[in-house]
């Protein structure tokens, strides 16, 4: 037994060691974790402050004292997070505060999940992140209630539960056209906040011109960065003319290299219900081309203008040359492809092609394609969310964040269609093939001029003379100097003797 035991003990000393051995660095890293001291979060506490942010707490002891701690922050869904100092009295047993804003360098709308955590450092260098927490960042001045239709989670209030649900029935129908359009087997879902008036919604509101709020002029706003958008009124028609904002960037996603106005603010308002889509006639001459149209500009006089050619534009890109045209042209600009880049690999033209066959004249053709730097893929790293101070970015992330309203809010004109007009001339209409792209012209092979050829010969005459100076020069001379080795001086004086 005795025998056994000290086999036994020989052949697991070895083993310890080197299981020792193995296990040295994670002691190693334990311990320089540990030199920075235990931090440990007592409580976290979060409230809405509707419209200043959202105002958060956190109670935090550590064996060092605290040195700094931030407040990490971003609309739930995007891709990057801002970030802002908290305040507190330092100590080893502190209390933080800090009010995310959503007004100042950035813009969270109502409704939107605001996701958030803290990051402690104290003097020793020991760092402490809390778990991430979510907070639904809604106006706290009215009794908010729910419903939800297809895709879309509606939050009203005031409203009599009969009329929403009216409302809801067509609405159902509404987004179905929607996804059936875009294809969109499946929509990740999105929010859609309804003000009753627009003194209520113009406090929710992103910051506009102090004209077109005095006027009224957008009754809605889409964010589709932040999954939600905000309307003024229980209005069918702006109701999807925002969720198909939203569902038209769901399906553009993210690698999308622009964002053009005219087409989604088009095809937003081709969704509208019971729409009436003025003919190119009506507008021709009155709207700026496309390509001045990449934005949201004017007055509010002509800013409905802009609307009613987007609108007019897409019905005849659908009615005209397919809804499966339609839905390639956004697969291409989906996969990074600039408006005029998807337009010609799809239909053919540009958007000076487009304007022109919208107004039924001759279409140009394209310029020719100049070659592009492929995108480089980007690593998991390059990837992965940053920090940036005081700063959240919206709509894919794409665009500084500013004071302005964000580059994803997509304002719907408000009272933009006149009682008069008739539908477009194009309704009715068999769709044609697109217009191919013209073949390029065959290299032509350029004879040489004649004179070239005369220019030729007389440089080679003129070298064949220099070439017969020098030998006939050298010939000379070298005659020259055999008559003079031939002569005798001396027996030229015996003669004259």
């Amino acid at each position: 037994m005795r025998e056994s035991e000290g086999s036994l003990a020989a052949l697991l000393g070895p083993l310890l060691l080197i299981a020792l051995c193995l296990a040295a660095p994670a002691f190693a890293a334990l311990t320089v974790q540990a030199a920075g001291g235990e931090i440990r979060v007592v409580e976290t506490r979060h409230e809405v402050n509707f419209p200043s942010g959202v105002d958060v707490s956190a109670t935090i002891e550590s064996e060092a004292a605290v040195e700094e701690i931030r407040v990490y922050y971003r609309p739930a869904g995007s891709r990057r997070w801002g970030y802002a100092y908290a305040d507190f009295d330092p100590g080893t047993k502190v209390v933080a505060t800090r009010s995310i804003p959503v007004r100042e360098s950035t813009y969270i709308a109502p409704g939107a999940d605001v996701e958030y955590f803290f990051e402690i450092r104290d003097v020793d260098g020991g760092v402490f992140r809390t778990e991430s927490r979510q907070v639904e960042y809604l106006d706290q001045r009215f009794d908010w209630k729910r419903v939800q239709v297809g895709p879309l989670e509606l939050v009203y209030h005031d409203i009599r539960q009969s009329r929403v649900e009216d409302v809801a029935r067509d609405l159902r129908e509404d987004l179905h056209r929607v996804e059936d359009v875009l294809q969109l087997d499946h929509s990740h879902g999105f929010k859609g906040v309804i003000y009753n008036s627009y003194a209520d919604a113009n406090a929710a509101f992103p910051v506009q011109s102090q004209t077109t709020t005095d006027h009224g002029t957008f009754a809605g706003y889409a964010f589709p960065g932040q999954g939600v958008f905000v309307g003024q009124g229980l209005d069918r028609r702006i109701i999807v003319h925002e969720s198909a904002h939203l569902l038209y960037y769901e399906v553009l996603g993210h690698r999308t290299t622009e964002d053009v106005a005219w087409l989604s603010e088009g095809f937003a308002s081709y969704m509208e219900p019971d729409t009436r889509v003025r003919s190119s006639s009506q507008l021709y001459g009155r709207t700026p081309p496309l390509k001045a149209m990449k934005a949201v500009s004017g007055t509010p006089a002509t800013i409905p203008l802009f609307y009613h050619k987007a609108e007019s534009v897409v019905a005849h890109l659908i009615e005209e040359y397919g809804e499966g045209n339609f839905r390639t042209l956004l697969g291409h600009i989906a996969g990074g492809r600039t408006i005029n880049e998807a337009l010609i690999a799809v239909y053919g033209f540009d958007e000076d092609g487009l304007d022109a066959s919208w107004a039924g004249q001759p279409i140009p053709a394209p310029p020719a394609p100049t070659a592009r730097p492929q995108r480089e893929e980007r690593s998991d790293a390059a990837s992965r969310p940053t920090y940036e101070p005081n700063r959240v970015r919206t709509l894919g992330d794409s665009g500084p964040a500013t004071g302005q309203p964000p580059p994803g809010a997509t304002p719907a004109a408000r009272d933009a269609r006149p009682a008069e007009g008739a539908p477009a001339g194009s309704q009715g209409r068999r769709p044609v093939a697109p217009t191919p792209l013209p073949p390029a012209p065959a290299p032509q092979r350029e004879e040489p001029s004649p004179f070239v050829f005369f220019d030729v010969w007389i440089l080679a005459g003129v070298a064949l003379l220099a070439v017969s100076a020098i030998s006939i020069r050298f010939v000379y001379r070298r005659v020259r100097r055999r008559g003079e080795a031939a002569y005798d001086p001396w027996q030229d004086r015996e003669d004259r003797d």
